[in-house]
């Protein structure tokens, strides 16, 4: 299996997506930009929606992907993260075909 990429659309309860986005830095970035297998991380503020974030990211292959949703780590950001978010997020998963810049 190739590259997958992963797009995520999340929103926060009011008034929490800086919140948020201080606990992704502060839990998830440092593991993200150690992990090779993890090519590209951006984690996007929605410019109309004040309380909407997008997450992409594009992994080595599918395997990749799984280590990071079934580490411990992610899951106790995600005990964290619960709490301040607005429901369920949406999520996209892709192959990545053509990209500039990366």
């Amino acid at each position: 299996m190739g590259e997958i990429a992963l797009i995520v659309k999340t929103k926060a309860q009011p008034g929490k997506r800086d919140e948020l986005f201080d606990l992704y830095r502060e839990m998830l970035a440092p593991r993200a930009e150690e992990n090779d297998a993890q090519e590209v991380v951006v984690w996007s503020a929605d410019q109309h929606d004040p309380d909407a974030f997008y997450l992409f990211e594009i992994y080595r292959d599918g395997e990749a992907m799984g280590a990071n949703a079934a580490a411990p780590w992610f899951a106790e950001y995600m005990a964290k993260a619960g709490p301040l978010l607005a429901g369920e997020p949406e999520v996209g998963m892709a192959t990545p075909r053509w990209s500039k810049g990366i």
